[in-house]
């Protein structure tokens, strides 16, 4: 008697794998091969080390000739290669924080400043020293809650020597927070492009909304040489 089993096309419960009651149920065949039946199907789904079966998960993950991307040797293969983990060309443009990440740009900075509180003129966060001379490519920035009655600005400024806006031509596309908005990208590139190695920069609060001044922000600045 070979027993029964619903694994792998569905899944084993009390009535295939025969629940029984102390004192009540009479054991029978039944229920040892039932079980033997699913552990079979189980391991079979699993699969052996090398094995050939392409319907087991070690084939699929580890077997080198199947032609997957996360191939490697079965039981232990090599890493995942962060080279084949992408999406389709034109998806993320360059100078999106994916197109950064993803490591195609070379080496980069990314600096997260959160206040608790937005109060005009104050600093926000800690400064930031520029270890070497790169460009400024990307700003991205959240609120954790948008602010209400009037809109919430943030600049970015250079020492170079005194404080000076890296948008200095172009006020507007600083870090502007309208009324409920929570989220802003840089839609045009700083006026002010290259900075050098030793170079701080500062981040302050120019205007808050008049009801919520806006909440929590997360500012992220992308670099690259």
């Amino acid at each position: 008697m070979s027993g029964n089993t619903n694994f792998p096309t569905g899944l084993d419960d009390n009535t295939s794998l025969l629940d029984v009651t102390d004192g009540v149920t009479a054991i029978v065949a039944a229920h040892h091969n039932n079980t033997k039946e699913a552990v079979k199907a189980i391991e079979a789904k699993l699969g052996i080390y090398n094995t050939g079966a392409p319907t087991s998960l070690d084939y699929r993950l580890g077997n080198p000739t199947g032609s997957h991307r996360h191939d490697g040797a079965s039981g232990g293969g090599a890493k995942i290669n962060p080279t084949t983990i992408d999406v389709p060309s034109g998806a993320y443009p360059t100078g999106t924080l994916y197109d950064y990440l993803r490591g195609n740009t070379g080496e980069q900075i990314v600096t997260i400043l959160r206040p608790a509180t937005a109060i005009v003129g104050s600093n926000v966060g800690a400064p930031v020293v520029i270890g070497k001379t790169m460009q400024l490519v990307s700003i991205q920035g959240a609120l954790r809650r948008g602010p209400s009655g009037a809109t919430t600005a943030f600049d970015i400024n250079l020492n170079q020597p005194g404080p000076t806006s890296v948008y200095w031509a172009s006020q507007g596309f600083r870090p502007i927070f309208p009324p409920g908005a929570t989220a802003y990208r840089s839609s045009a590139t700083p006026n002010t492009i290259t900075y050098p190695s030793g170079a701080v920069i500062t981040v302050d609060v120019d205007a808050v909304g008049s009801n919520e001044p806006g909440q929590d922000l997360t500012l992220t600045l992308i670099f690259r040489p």
